[in-house]
């Protein structure tokens, strides 16, 4: 099946990001090579040497042995930096985070650990954008499983840089993907509480996604009616705030949703009474219809059975 274009763009600016690197380390002479031969110095050397020229075997092995063999320096985990960029680029994204998870732990600062940070969020990113398989009939939600666990760990590593924020706001779009709704919400709800400055904050987006969960939720409750009305009013509310948010016309088409569905269960209570011979009663619920939800298509049917009156 051909890649719709936004996941070719999508996957094209990861490799750019991918494939760059950071500020070239230092490189030793002829001589100090010599002299640095077998040490965790010489090995990232000669490493990084292997990967500016492409070589990516070897410089796997190269920053293997440095690892193993120094496992506590400080380049033993700008290696493991590396190694998690090679895994990338090898389409192993989870060792990959592996990776970059053992650098940001163990190196608390310098270049690679900020692009360690990074790399970490990129692959979660790269699980959140998969469709879940299936299997005999039923989604297989590990990608997003996993996303999960990855948002959580940069949260756990670096709550207040701008990747353990954004995981926050991630790890929202992550339980909506799994129809957990109570969570997404949450989630949202904190992340407009602990950033309320945050540019997703105050263009209404995260508002727009906390209306949108509501709104799922209900249709997952089966038309639960009083989530419903509570979507009603988180999509009412995120209208009224931001009228020329992206998520505007996304949120007109759901109130009309909710109202078709609310008017609807108005109008089979009204057609009950009628049943039942209760005229007054049923005419009470057509003109509440007509009055709460004048544009829907009940409504349109309740004013033309008042008319026969």
């Amino acid at each position: 099946m051909k890649n719709p274009p936004f996941f070719v763009l999508f996957i094209s600016l990861w490799l750019v990001v991918l494939l760059s690197t950071p500020a070239l380390p230092y490189s030793p002479s002829k001589s100090e090579s010599a002299r640095l031969k077998g040490t965790a110095q010489g090995w990232f050397c000669s490493g990084f040497s292997f990967f500016q020229q492409g070589d990516y075997e070897r410089a796997r092995k190269e920053f293997r042995r440095l690892v193993k063999r120094y496992p506590h320096s400080s380049y033993a985990y700008k290696a493991e930096y590396y190694l998690g960029k090679l895994l990338e680029v090898a389409k192993k994204p989870y060792q990959a985070f592996q990776r970059y998870k053992r650098c940001v732990d163990n190196y608390q600062s310098g270049q690679e650990w900020e692009k360690a940070l990074e790399g970490e969020y990129r692959v979660g990113e790269f699980f959140l954008a998969q469709k879940p398989a299936r299997f005999l009939g039923l989604d297989l939600s590990v990608p997003l499983e996993r996303a999960i666990e990855i948002f959580q760990e940069i949260r756990r590593q670096a709550p207040s840089t701008k990747w353990g924020v954004l995981a926050k706001y991630r790890l929202g779009f992550c339980y909506q993907g799994l129809n957990r709704w109570e969570e997404a919400i949450k989630e949202f709800e904190e992340f407009i509480k602990y950033y309320p400055t945050h540019p997703y904050v105050l263009s209404g987006d995260a508002h727009y996604q906390i209306a949108f969960s509501y709104f799922r939720s209900a249709l997952s409750r089966g038309y639960d009616k009083q989530r419903l009305r509570d979507a009603l009013e988180y999509l009412e509310n995120f209208l009224h705030l931001y009228p020329q948010n992206k998520y505007a016309e996304r949120a007109k088409k759901e109130i009309r949703q909710i109202k078709e569905r609310l008017a609807e269960e108005l109008f089979n209570i009204a057609e009950f009474y009628l049943s039942q011979g209760h005229r007054r009663s049923a005419d009470l619920y057509y003109q509440e219809i007509i009055e709460t939800y004048p544009k829907t298509s009940q409504a349109e049917k309740a004013r033309l059975l008042l008319k026969k009156r």
